[in-house]
Parts: structure tokens; C-alpha cells; sequence
């Protein structure tokens, strides 16, 4: 019988043709609430969902918390709070491009760098794996809150404001609103957020301006993304004239005043197609009510994601109300059902859990009503129905509801989940507990704290997350780790996130656009294509700003670590730090971790000699200039015929003389010979000052004096590397991004081996992060003749983004004075504006400070079952995180690399599972597997980078040649070839079919010009 008038309703509504503004109750706007026209006020506040994965314990007990803050505000009529939640992945380019790709594009049309492959490749793979989601609590304030005396004053105080006023007309009347309703409405808004945010639920309040646009893009899918900004009452608005003259004179004033938001928001009319179908502008709409709430009520990630992963568009809207009277109508039927069913246990225990719960533990009962729809492109009949049929499946499942298509009005319907407009729903109204409606809500889903960012991640049902690696005021200090066997993932994620570095706000600074600093010391070639990546980017005149150096003991890698800044005849005092904690390592015993006693107060007296003696002072020894050794420094001498004073002159003569016709960079070429090299250290430590006052220093291990034991160690150290007895030679010059491979002098195995790498990381972080650290307050250490010209370069240093990383931090494990270093860096890097990176196997691998201190922890993979558990106690994860940890990160797939991020950010802890996704041309270009490495280096040698990138995608266009390559290499090993020679011979074979066109690279043939011809590689 209902059916049947619920189709002779939806029947008759057809004949009616109402117009969307019959749909819309909003008048005008007061501060960030909207104003109805029966003077109830509306507020829109934006879930960005929970900081913590959850699970469905942890859920319950959120819910069971908002239900004890909010019970007082919902238990009568008055209040009402509407859960809106939207997934759109036909608008996931829109969302995509506004979050991230037009920002990057804008930077990098700053920066001069050409990554349109990169990013165009972005935009065509994203939105087929990524979709647009948003969540909102409506929050309604109706005037049955107000008393008697309240509601009086009100009107009188609505009466006097249009009295002072012109007529509105067709305008907004902005005389609704009301101080008393807009206190209560506070309040109520208040609370709700209060209980929210102490639940660690991340939400704002949206303006009235916000609230609008949202809802104008729920009723048109296809403006979402667009500028339009409401006319509010305080803005400049223009006069709009009459068309018909007979009105004119009469309420001409409400042509002066604002729009209606009627008028604003709806543009195009709906039209009812049959009795379920709506076409509203480029898109028709199916609706789908809730006829029963569920049996069971779940969390509403356990509706979102199932249907994230159907990747169809839907929306949905929970009203709740208070139920005033009715509810305690409903205590007392349960309590009489008690006793009408006295045989039947099943029956009886399930009212008495009902009347325990209402009447006991405090419950109070809500009306409930829900209503959603789905949409498809108009003349899209058949996929609307298919995702109407999906739709209702998955809300059925979603703890055994019931649902219905039949509505009195298909248009109401639909406009029933729209957001904000009016408090109305065709969904069933059914009585609930408050505390099992809020665990259905959208506050549920795991939120990003940042809106926009240079990198986007995507959660594992699609959903985008972006992240800002700059860190900015989320994150003024930025110290990550990345944890992982290799082949998880680790370093094309570290790649990725360095990328989105040169792609942020960190690349504009008051200087203008400049690529951040970036420093790397690597093991092996792990970010050799990301340097070829940006040098490609920036084109031939301007590659010299990325370098990737394979570091070595030889000719051209000469480093003097005691070069100073330009005109300065004593390092900084971190310099100083640095060279303190240099030598110490390197006068230790290999086979332990402590320097010997007095060590500590040796060094710093043999440097602050080395560099005396380097100076003009008696019993000094300055560096003595010699023509010929750099022969730019004496072409500068001729051009600007500068004539030393003395017969013969010092290096530091012309320091001081190119200083003055500032020339800097060939004044720093020319100090490097001026300042002490480490056989220097030796005299040092021989003079009277240094005897005299360590001279009954022993060391009691080996029975020697501490002077001469030092001098033993020195020689050595020179015997061992004479690149670091030899004035500076490496030099990187203007480069901003800088990689050093560490691979060929950091050796392990035995105890000299391994001091060897901590010298070799102690010598890389000072070759890449020397100048990471000035900073204006050491402008007082620097001579005056020079400090006009350090105070610019200190002031940049210090405003620009640095980042620091660190590969394979386990070598440095038993190494105090390295850690010391890293924490160091670490203690004063939000000083100078420094991010850090670590990155290792295992977690034990980290220094215990750096752990502390992280604000960013990458885990992609874990081997043991207990190192699982360890992470889970050492990063204090939830359970639900803590899952993700033991079952969820099984290495690179297809659809990316899985991974659990920790973040500190805005004052917060975040735990997210997240998927690092990127397309073939970035996996080319950033992969750090051997093969795969080896192959793109010699095809992009010959073809160059972009011509190499672009065949290898054509030919391997899920960005790895892994498979080919193992095929390949089993047929050469049955045929007995050696696994080596088997290896470059592959390698090779495949490099010349991409070069030649052949082969596996017969694809290639379509294109316009000829391949080149592999001969060429293989005479190279």
C-alpha cells in the first residue's frame, strides 16, 4: 500500500516542475554561518578525517566520546547536524591539478626547469588511480532552541534592522539575522569542534563563502574547481537595473543590495527523467535513500572504501535531529516489549540491551535520515544505472541496511543530498542511538595536514594525499627516515620527495626562484637519475647547477677540509666543530669508539696553531704565491693590473688584493693555497706553545706523548689520502644540487675498512653542507673588509631550503663521533632552515637521537617479526597502524610502493598507509635497481636523456626491463655463459634493440626520425 502511494506521488511530481529554488531555504550570511529565511542559522565545518588509522575498537570508542559532548545539544529539537561526504573520481584531475600540477608548473616555469614529460605523465596517471574526496558536518541551529522571551527579541530586533533599511525585494534579506540566534549557533559550532579536535579528529569551520561554493559544486559536478565566490552581504556589489520600467522608482533600493543566493548558486533548471532520473546541468543524477538503518552499524571507511576502489561517483547526506518527546515515547515501548515476548530470549535480550543502553548508560535516541545519489555524463543511462545498482549493493552491505529508489519527488531526492541548502531528506526517518549515528559519520576517514603540496601520495582506496616536503609552518623542523630492505621502494620515494622539493615554495625565495640546496651522500648511483633528471630539465647552459660525483682517491678530488670562507684567515665555528670531530675520529684506534684521553683538548690547540702560523705573525709562515699554479688567478692579476707589494708574496696578499676588485670566486681559488692542509698540523703541533702546555700529556695505552702520538696518526692519514694533504681541486661551483657516491672509498669488512667510510661521511657532509650553516650571526667572526659581501651570502644561506641526506646510515654504526655529527646537524638545523634525511635496512641502524628527534618516518618494508614489533613500540603506533606494520607493506606492486608514514605536523601525530604511485617516465628516470639503472645509462648516453627515456617507456611501459632482462640472462646461463658475463651481455643486447630499433625494440620503428645505429655504442 505505501508503495503504491509512493509511486503515485513520484508520478504526480513530475506534472510539477519545481525549480531548484524551491530547494534552497539560505537568505543571506552572518560572519561564517548562513542565515535561512526562517532566521536559522547553518554553519559548514570540513572533516579532513582522523590524524591515526583506526580500527573499528578505536572508532567505537571516538563515537562513544562525541556521543558524551554532544548528547546535551542533540536531546532536544533545536539542533541538528547533517554528515555530508562526497567521492568524485571523474574530478580527479580538477582536484589534482589544483592541489599540485598547476603549482608545479608555476615553479617550474620560475625556475627555468623543463619537467613537462614528468608532470604531463602526472596528469594522465593520477586520475585513473587517485579520486577526489571531501567531508563535511552541517550543523543547523533552528529557532526552537530559543525561548519564548529570546524568539520576541529577536523579531523585534529583525524588525528594527529592516525599518533602518531599504526594502530588499528580491535581495538578500540581511535584516534575518540575529545576534541571539548566531550566539547559540556559536556555541553550538563551538562544541561540536571542540569534540572533534580533542578526539583527534582534524576539522575546520568553512566561511560563508566556502560553505556556498561547496554546495553550488554538489548541485554542478562540473564547476568543481572553478573561482566563483559568492556576493555576500559587506562586499562591493554592482547596481543592477530593471528590465521592467513600470518597477522603476519603486524598490529600485533592492536592486543596489545583493543577489539572492538562489539566484547565485543555480544557473541551469533540473529537468525529471521518468520517475528516478534527474538531469541537472552537464550530468544526470539516481538517488538512493535509506529505508532501514542497519543491523549493525559500522564505520563509514567500511561504506568509502569498497566503493573507492568501484570508482564511481556518489555523494551522501546523514540527518540528524533531536528527538525530543518521541524519543522518550520509545524507552517506554521497549521497556513494554520486554514483557510481550516473556518465552522468546533471543527477542527479550535484545529490547533489554536497547532499554540498558537508553535508559543506563545515558544513550539518547536521534531521528535519522539518510539520502544519497550517484551521477553519470547526461545520455549516460546505462552507466547510471549500473552505478545506482552498485551504489545501493555497497549500502546494503554496509552492516545490512535497506534501501529504496522510490521517492515521492525524484528531484527531491536528489537534492536531498545535496549540502546545506535546506534541512530536508526523502530518507526514512528512523529512531538511533546517538553514539551508534556517529560512528556511521565521515569523520572516520585519515586525514593529510596539508591542503596542497609539490607530492602526492594516495591512500590504498584511491583517495589523494598530498604532502608538502618543504614542511613550512607545518613543520618548521623536517628530519626524516626511511626504513627498508633494498628493492622496497626507499629510494625512488626519497627521489620523489627531493623532486617535489625543487618543485615547492622552497624554490621562491626573496632571492628570486633558485633550485633549494640539496646535498646527497649516497651509496652506489641510487639518485644519479634524479641529478640527470634536473640536469636534462635545465638544459645545457644550466646543468652544472645538479652534479652527481662517484667520489675517489685520485687526481681532480682533491679536498682540504681546512678551506675557509673567502677572506676569513679562521673558520666559523662549526667549521671548527667540524674539524674537531674530524680529527678526532681519525687519531682513534680503529678497533674502538673513544679517542684517547687529551685528544679532546690536543686538537682544538694544533688548529687554532695550524691556522696562526698561516697568518702574518711572528713566527708565522704564510703560503708563498707561485705563478703558474692557478693560472685564472694570474690572468685576474694582468687584466686588473694589480702588482703585489713584496718580492715574495703570500697567497694571502692575493686573497686581499682580488677582494678588493671583487673577485670573489677566483679570491676562494686563490685562498685555497693560503690556508693550513694537514701536513701543516704537524708543525703545529711541534711549536713551543703547543709543547709546553701538552707536554705531560701521556697516553698510557702506548706509553707516547700525546704530541707524538698525534703526529703518528697525521701521517698516516696523509700516507692513506694524500687527496686530503692537497689544496682543494673538487669543485662543484654554483651547483645547488650536489649527490656524492661514496661507494668506491667506503669499504666494509674489517675495522679499518670501517673507519675508513666514517671518515669518508664525515668528509662528504663537509664537502656538501659546508655552507648550509652560515648564517647572519656569524657575521661578527668575519673581517670587516669582507663582511658586506658575507652579510648577502649568509642572509641567502639562511633563507634558503637545505636538505641533507644520508644513504646507508649503518656504516656509521659504532662510530660516536659521526653520530655526534648527525645530531649536531640535527639540534641546528631548524636554525638555519636545514631538513635532514636518514635513510638505512633496518631501524636499529638509526642513532637513538635521530629516532627522538624525527618528524618524518617513511617505513616501506621490514624484514624480521621483530623488528616489526620493535618499530611498532619504538613509533608508539596504534593497533590499527600497527596491523599495516606485521600484514600490509609487501614491497612495490604494479600501482606503486605501499608504505606507513608517521608525521609530526601542526602540533599533531599522523600515522597514514600510504602508496607512492608514479608513471613510467619518473620510474625510468629515478629507478635505482641495477638492471634497470644500467640499461637507462646506456641508452640515454647514446640517445640523450629525454630520446633514451622516452624508447624505454614505449618498449617497458611499467618503467622496469627486470623481466625481459631475467628471461634472457636463464637463456645464456643454459648455455653456459658465466652469471657475470651473462649479466653485461644482456644488459647490452637490449641497449642495442632500443638504440637500432631491433628486436624487442621493433615497436619503435613508428618513429618520425631514424634510430641511431648501435654500432656506435658498441665501438664506445
Amino acid at each position: 500500500m505505501i508503495g503504491a502511494i509512493s509511486r503515485l506521488l513520484a508520478g504526480a511530481s513530475l506534472l510539477l516542475k519545481q525549480p531548484l529554488h524551491a530547494f534552497c531555504e539560505l537568505e543571506t550570511a552572518h560572519g561564517n554561518a548562513l542565515v535561512t529565511k526562517h532566521s536559522d542559522y547553518v554553519s559548514f565545518i570540513r572533516l579532513d578525517g582522523m590524524r591515526r588509522l583506526a580500527t573499528r575498537a578505536d572508532v567505537q570508542r571516538i563515537a562513544t566520546a562525541q556521543r558524551i559532548d554532544l548528547s546535551g545539544a542533540l536531546e532536544r529539537r533545536g539542533h541538528a547536524l547533517v554528515a555530508w561526504y562526497i567521492s568524485d573520481p571523474d574530478q580527479s584531475a580538477v582536484e589534482i591539478d589544483r592541489l599540485n600540477l598547476a603549482a608545479c608548473r608555476s615553479v617550474a616555469r620560475e625556475l627555468g626547469l623543463d619537467v613537462r614529460d614528468i608532470l604531463d605523465e602526472r596528469a594522465r596517471l593520477w586520475p585513473e588511480l587517485m579520486r577526489w574526496e571531501a567531508a563535511y558536518y552541517i550543523l543547523w541551529t533552528r529557532r526552537a532552541v530559543l525561548t519564548k522571551e529570546e524568539r520576541k527579541q529577536m523579531v523585534e530586533e529583525q524588525a528594527e534592522m529592516a525599518k533602518a533599511g531599504p526594502p530588499a525585494g528580491d535581495s538578500q534579506r540581511y535584516y534575518l539575522r540575529s545576534e541571539v540566534m548566531a550566539a547559540r549557533h556559536s556555541a553550538f559550532v563551538t562544541r561540536v569542534l571542540a569534540s572533534l579536535q580533542k578526539n583527534d579528529v582534524a576539522a575546520r569551520e568553512l566561511t560563508a563563502y566556502e560553505a556556498l561554493k561547496a554546495a553550488r559544486e554538489a548541485v554542478y559536478r562540473e564547476t568543481a574547481g572553478s573561482d566563483w565566490k559568492a556576493s555576500l552581504p559587506g562586499d562591493r556589489v554592482t547596481s543592477r537595473m530593471p528590465e521592467d520600467e513600470a518597477t522603476q522608482g519603486k524598490d529600485l533600493a533592492s536592486h543596489m543590495l545583493w543577489p539572492g543566493l538562489g539566484d547565485q548558486i543555480f544557473h541551469a533548471d533540473a529537468e525529471t527523467l521518468g520517475g528516478q532520473r534527474v538531469r541537472i546541468g552537464e550530468n544526470e543524477y539516481a538517488h538512493i535513500d535509506m529505508s532501514l538503518g542497519p543491523e549493525d552499524p559500522r564505520p563509514f571507511v567500511e561504506l568509502a572504501a569498497p566503493l573507492g576502489k568501484d570508482r564511481i561517483p556518489w555523494r551522501g547526506a546523514v540527518v540528524l535531529e533531536g528527538g525530543g518527546s518521541i524519543a522518550s515515547q520509545f524507552k517506554e515501548i521497549a521497556a513494554t516489549f520486554l514483557n510481550m515476548f516473556p518465552g522468546n530470549g533471543d527477542i527479550q535480550r535484545a529490547f533489554e540491551a536497547l532499554r540498558q543502553a537508553r535508559q543506563s548508560d545515558g544513550h539518547i535516541g536521534v531521528r535519522m535520515r539518510a539520502s544519497f545519489a550517484t551521477w553519470a555524463p547526461v545520455e549516460s543511462g546505462r552507466k547510471l544505472r549500473r552505478r545506482a545498482a552498485t551504489l545501493a549493493q555497497r549500502i546494503e552491505g554496509w552492516g545490512n541496511c535497506k534501501t529504496t529508489t522510490v521517492a515521492g519527488d525524484p528531484l527531491e531526492g536528489t537534492m536531498s543530498s545535496v549540502p546545506g541548502l535546506a534541512l530536508t531528506s526523502t530518507g526514512v526517518p528512523c529512531m538511533a542511538l546517538l553514539g551508534d549515528a556517529l560512528a556511521m559519520l565521515p569523520w572516520n576517514r585519515t586525514a593529510s595536514p596539508w591542503e596542497r603540496g609539490s607530492v602526492l601520495f594516495r591512500r590504498p582506496d584511491g583517495s589523494i594525499w598530498p604532502y608538502d616536503p618543504s614542511g613550512g609552518s607545518k613543520r618548521p623542523q623536517v628530519l626524516d627516515i626511511f626504513v627498508a630492505p633494498p628493492r622496497s621502494g626507499k629510494s625512488v620515494l626519497a627521489n620523489v620527495i627531493n623532486l617535489g622539493l625543487c618543485l615547492s615554495p622552497a624554490a621562491l625565495g626573496s632571492q628570486g626562484a633558485r633550485l633549494p640546496l640539496i646535498g646527497k651522500i649516497d651509496i652506489g648511483r641510487t639518485a644519479e637519475g634524479f641529478v640527470r633528471l634536473l640536469q636534462e630539465a635545465l638544459g645545457p647552459q644550466r646543468r652544472h647547477e645538479a652534479i652527481f660525483v662517484a667520489m675517489q682517491f685520485a687526481s681532480g678530488y682533491e679536498v682540504n677540509i681546512f678551506d675557509t670562507q673567502v677572506g676569513c684567515s679562521y673558520p666559523l665555528p662549526l667549521e671548527k666543530a667540524f674539524l674537531q670531530n674530524f680529527l678526532a675520529l681519525a687519531t682513534t684506534p680503529p678497533d674502538t669508539a673513544t679517542p684517547y684521553e687529551g685528544m679532546g683538548q690536543l686538537i682544538p690547540a694544533v688548529i687554532e696553531e695550524a691556522y696562526r702560523l698561516c697568518t702574518n705573525v711572528p713566527g708565522g709562515s704564510p703560503k708563498p704565491y707561485r705563478a703558474g699554479v692557478e693560472p685564472e688567478v694570474d690572468r685576474a692579476l694582468q687584466r686588473h693590473r694589480i702588482t703585489l707589494d713584496a718580492e715574495d708574496p703570500w697567497w694571502r696578499d692575493v686573497v686581499d688584493r682580488l677582494i678588493e676588485v671583487e673577485e670573489w670566486r677566483l679570491a676562494e681559488v686563490a685562498q685555497r693555497h693560503a690556508v693550513p692542509v694537514l701536513q701543516d698540523l704537524i708543525a703545529a703541533v711541534r711549536t713551543e706553545q703547543v709543547r709546553d702546555a701538552f707536554a705531560d700529556l701521556k697516553i698510557a695505552t702506548t706509553h707516547e706523548e700525546a704530541s707524538t702520538l698525534f703526529e703518528r696518526y697525521i701521517y698516516d692519514l696523509i700516507k692513506r689520502y694524500p687527496s686530503l694533504n692537497a689544496p682543494t681541486r673538487l669543485d662543484f661551483g654554483p651547483a645547488r644540487v650536489i649527490v656524492l657516491d661514496l661507494a668506491a672509498v667506503a669499504p666494509a669488512g674489517s675495522a679499518a675498512a670501517n673507519r675508513q667510510t666514517e671518515l669518508m661521511y664525515m668528509l662528504g657532509r663537509h664537502i656538501l653542507a659546508r655552507n648550509f650553516f652560515l648564517h647572519t650571526d656569524y657575521l661578527e667572526f668575519v673581517p670587516e673588509i669582507v663582511r658586506p659581501h658575507h652579510a648577502k651570502r649568509f642572509l641567502e644561506a639562511q633563507e634558503a631550503v637545505k636538505r641533507l641526506d644520508y644513504d646507508e646510515v649503518h656504516r656509521t654504526k659504532g662510530s660516536p663521533q659521526v653520530r655526534e655529527q648527525f645530531e649536531r646537524d640535527a639540534r641546528e638545523g631548524p636554525k638555519h632552515n636545514l631538513q635532514l634525511g636518514f635513510a638505512s635496512q633496518e631501524i636499529g641502524d638509526m642513532p637513538d637521537n635521530i629516532i627522538n628527534q624525527s618528524t618524518g618516518r617513511f617505513v616501506l618494508r621490514l624484514g624480521s617479526e621483530r623488528e616489526k614489533e620493535t618499530v611498532i613500540d619504538l613509533f608508539g603506533l596504534s593497533e590499527a597502524s600497527a596491523e599495516v606494520v606485521r600484514f600490509a607493506l609487501n614491497g612495490p606492486g604494479p600501482d606503486g610502493a605501499p608504505f606507513l608514514a608517521v608525521f609530526q605536523a601542526g602540533g599533531a601525530k599522523y600515522e597514514q598507509m600510504l602508496v607512492n604511485s608514479i608513471g613510467p617516465v619518473e620510474l625510468w628516470a629515478l629507478s635505482t635497481t641495477p638492471v634497470d639503472t644500467a640499461l637507462r645509462n646506456r641508452v640515454t648516453q647514446r640517445l640523450g636523456f629525454s630520446e633514451g627515456l622516452r624508447r624505454l617507456v614505449r618498449v617497458f611501459p611499467r618503467g622496469s626491463a627486470a623481466q625481459e632482462f631475467e628471461r634472457r640472462k636463464d637463456e645464456r646461463l643454459r648455455r653456459g655463459e658465466s652469471d657475470g658475463r651473462a649479466e653485461e651481455g644482456v644488459i647490452d643486447e637490449i641497449a642495442y634493440e632500443l638504440i637500432d630499433g631491433k628486436g624487442i625494440g621493433i615497436v619503435l620503428r613508428d618513429v618520425e626520425r631514424d634510430p641511431e645505429p648501435a654500432s656506435a655504442l658498441a665501438a664506445e
